[in-house]
C-alpha cells in the first residue's frame, strides 16, 4: 500500500506514508522561508495505490518534486550587501544589473578596474514567486550601490645618467676624452586614479619599474698642470681662450648683451682671465655650467656654457690656469664661451680688459 501525490491531476511523487509528503512540505517551507507555504502550493490530491516497495521516494526527492511542479516556487538569487539581505530577483537579471552598475563608470579607452565599495554577494536559492523583485525594483536598489573605479595608466620618464670622471695624471689639465658615451634610462610609472561613482578622489603611484637602466658616461680628464702661454692686457687680465681657436660671435652691448661671446670648438680650454678665488662652479640656469672668479676690489669674472668644469669653489687660480672647457650648456645655440666682467653690481664691457 502506498500513496500517489498529484498536483493538477499529475502524479509528482509516490510515498510510503503521507507523513513523508508533509515532512517534505515543511522542508520546502524552510527552504523558501515561508511559514504558510501550503497556501502557495497547488492543492495536493492524495491517492491510495498498490505498488512495489522499492518505488517510494525519499523526503528529499519529494521536496524536489514539489518545487519542480509548483509554479509559485521559483529559483532566484538573494542580493546580500555587507551581510544584509536586500532583495531577491531572477539570477541572470540580478547578475546582469550588478555588472552594468559595476562597470558603469569605466572608460572604453582606458584600463579600468572596478568594484563595489560594499561587500556585495549573490546567493542562489528557492523563493516564493511573489517575493521576487522585478527589474525596475532591482535596478533602483542597485543604482544606490557605490562603485570604486581605478583607472590605471602607464607613463614613461627618462632617467639621467651620471658623468664619472677618471683622472689621468699623464694628461694635461684641459684634456677631456669620453671613454664611454652615457645613455639615458627609462622608467615605467604605473599610477591609479581612484573614482567613486565617477568622481575623482585620489591618485596614487602604484609602482615604478626600470625598463632600461641608465648607462653612466665615463670621461677621462687630465690632471697634469701645465702653464699655458698667456697674453696679458690691461689691469693684469689675459685672454680667456688659446690664440687661434676663437671667433667673436657676439660683442658686448649688441641686443642688450652684457658680455662677449667667443665661439670656439668643443672642449677648448677656458683660462682664468686674472688671478683670484673661485666663488662659483656649478650649473647656473641659462648660463649652464658656469665659473665665477673673485679678483678682489669688487671685480669678478664669469665664464658660462662650459661643457666641463675643471675648478671648484675655493680654488685659488692664477691668470692662464684652465678652469673649464668650452661647451654649449644652458641657454646656448652652439659651442662658445660667454664671458662677463662684474664691477660691484654692474656688468661692464670686458672687451678692453682682454684686448678685443
Amino acid at each position: 500500500m502506498a500513496y500517489s501525490i498529484k498536483y493538477n491531476n499529475k502524479v509528482i511523487t509516490t510515498v510510503s506514508d503521507t507523513k513523508v509528503y508533509y515532512a517534505a512540505v515543511d522542508m520546502v517551507a524552510e527552504m523558501v522561508e515561508c511559514e504558510n507555504v501550503e497556501e502557495v502550493l497547488p492543492e495536493a490530491e492524495i491517492v491510495t495505490i498498490v505498488t512495489l516497495d522499492n518505488d517510494f521516494d525519499s523526503c528529499d526527492k519529494v521536496a524536489d518534486a514539489i518545487i519542480d511542479n509548483a509554479d509559485e516556487i521559483v529559483s532566484a538569487s538573494k542580493l546580500i550587501v555587507d551581510g544584509k539581505e536586500i532583495a531577491c530577483a531572477d539570477t541572470d537579471m540580478l547578475k546582469s544589473a550588478l555588472e552594468a552598475r559595476r562597470t558603469a563608470f569605466n572608460s572604453i579607452n582606458e584600463d579600468c578596474e572596478s568594484s563595489f565599495v560594499s561587500d556585495v554577494q549573490v546567493k542562489e536559492d528557492y523563493f516564493v514567486a511573489s517575493e521576487v523583485s522585478d527589474i525596475s525594483e532591482i535596478q533602483l536598489i542597485i543604482s544606490e550601490l557605490d562603485v570604486k573605479t581605478v583607472v590605471k595608466k602607464t607613463s614613461y620618464e627618462e632617467v639621467d645618467y651620471s658623468i664619472i670622471s677618471e683622472e689621468d695624471p699623464d694628461k694635461a689639465v684641459g684634456y677631456n676624452y669620453v671613454r664611454r658615451q652615457g645613455e639615458k634610462g627609462i622608467n615605467a610609472i604605473y599610477t591609479g586614479t581612484v573614482y567613486i561613482n565617477g568622481v575623482e578622489t585620489e591618485e596614487t603611484v602604484n609602482a615604478v619599474e626600470t625598463v632600461k637602466a641608465p648607462v653612466d658616461e665615463i670621461t677621462v680628464v687630465g690632471t697634469k698642470k701645465v702653464q699655458t702661454q698667456t697674453v696679458k692686457f690691461s689691469s693684469g687680465f689675459c685672454f680667456p681662450l688659446p690664440s687661434g681657436v676663437w671667433e667673436l660671435s657676439c660683442p658686448y652691448g649688441k641686443g642688450g648683451h652684457k658680455g662677449v661671446d667667443l665661439r670656439a670648438p668643443r672642449n677648448t680650454p677656458i683660462k682664468a682671465a686674472a688671478s683670484g678665488t673661485v666663488v662659483e662652479a656649478q650649473y647656473k640656469g641659462s648660463y649652464g655650467n658656469c665659473v665665477v672668479i673673485d679678483h678682489g676690489n669688487g671685480i669678478q669674472t664669469l665664464y658660462a656654457h662650459a661643457n666641463t668644469l675643471c675648478a671648484k669653489v675655493g680654488d685659488y687660480v692664477s691668470a692662464g690656469d684652465v678652469i673649464a672647457l668650452v661647451g654649449t650648456t644652458g641657454n646656448s645655440t652652439g659651442y662658445h664661451l660667454h664671458f662677463e666682467i662684474h664691477v660691484g653690481e654692474q656688468r661692464i664691457n670686458p672687451q678692453r680688459y682682454i684686448g678685443l
